[in-house]
């Protein structure tokens, strides 16, 4: 009897010992096929972004669907819109925008543990957690302390709903392009205080140091060699938060929401004529940009270089395909009168 016993506490204990031995090689089986499975997916993650279904169905339904399909998309897209805006709370877009971040963050050190720090992902998405979203609301520069004054997020929805709203200018058309004017001196006013149209004017009496009337820097032309003088570089380094590898000096991006919907765009100065009082020139600005989806959806060149196409969406002009988000124009002028050269 008592031998049976032993026999059967053996038996029990040797049976204990094999399942958790076969516990343990599952768990590590798992874990392998676990990490395998991430290390795999992470190989073709860009791929599967690339063929995504939501921005394949994008390129198929925006060059042309139906006009009834169209305006049904439009209305209730504007209703959503628009009831959205009306709904959310003082500040809940800056909430919003603070989740997200937080969110890219996370994900940035999930990688980070899974794949490790040096893994081309884990680079990819700590690039992404550095973008400072916040910049998409931000109304007042970190560095200058300038204050913006006109609505700049509210022109996303003029390009997303293909709208022409009277009051922000005189609208016609350039090559089958809707052009607005704008002179709203909200808008011109926060343009012109900013430091790149300080840098144009440096160049423009650079250029002409005792200006005449129709005198003109830099030509609205990207062909012509004295194009990018003009031109001022929405960049990479420049959306980084504060703190983060890519912030410049480790401060916070100098963007404001002027910056994110703008990108980047072009300053043109033209003398049209010397004032009385003091004989310094009157200039005339002018602020080229164009809102469209391969601006909007164009891919950093890190991305690009692990099989991402330029662009996700390609452009369209207004009224085609579901009418959302189609190609326009933005000229912003304003005149500074008896303007007076750098100090040199």
């Amino acid at each position: 009897m008592k031998r049976t016993v032993v026999d059967k506490a053996k038996d029990a204990k040797d049976a204990v010992v094999d399942k958790a031995k076969d516990a343990k090689d599952a768990v590590v089986d798992k874990a392998k096929d676990a990490k395998n499975t991430v290390v795999d997916t992470s190989k073709d993650v860009f791929e599967v972004v690339k063929h995504n279904p939501v921005t394949d169905k994008l390129k198929q339904v925006l060059p042309d669907p139906k006009d009834l399909a169209r305006d049904a998309l439009q209305t209730g897209l504007r209703v959503a819109y628009q009831g959205a805006d009306k709904l959310l709370p003082s500040g809940a877009t800056d909430l919003l925008l603070s989740g997200t971040e937080k969110g890219m963050d996370v994900l940035a050190k999930g990688s980070e543990v899974v794949l490790g720090k040096d893994s081309g992902v884990t680079d990819k998405l700590q690039k992404l957690a550095d973008v400072d979203l916040n910049g998409i609301n931000r109304t007042k520069d970190p560095v200058t302390g300038q204050e913006l004054k006109a609505d700049w997020p509210g022109l996303w929805s003029t390009w997303l709903l293909e709208e022409k709203p009277k009051d922000l200018g005189t609208w016609t058309k350039e090559g089958g392009v809707d052009v607005v004017t704008v002179r709203d001196n909200a808008y011109t006013e926060d343009l012109a205080g900013r430091p790149h149209q300080q840098a144009v004017t440096d160049a423009f009496f650079e250029k002409f140091p005792n200006p005449k009337v129709g005198d003109t820097f830099s030509p609205n032309d990207v062909n012509h060699p004295d194009y990018n003088a003009g031109l001022y570089k929405f960049t990479g380094p420049g959306t980084a938060e504060e703190g983060s590898a890519s912030a410049k000096d480790d401060k916070q991006g100098a963007y404001t929401s002027l910056e994110w919907f703008m990108g980047s765009y072009h300053t043109q100065v033209k003398c049209t004529g010397i004032d009385e009082k003091t004989g310094k020139p009157n200039l005339e600005y002018t602020v080229s940009n164009k809102a469209h989806f391969q601006s909007g959806t164009r891919v950093p060149d890190s991305f690009q270089k692990a099989g991402l196409p330029e662009y996700l969406v390609p452009n369209h002009d207004r009224g085609e395909g579901v009418g959302i988000g189609g190609n326009w124009q933005q000229h912003y002028v304003w005149t500074a009168n008896g303007v007076e050269a750098p100090k040199k």
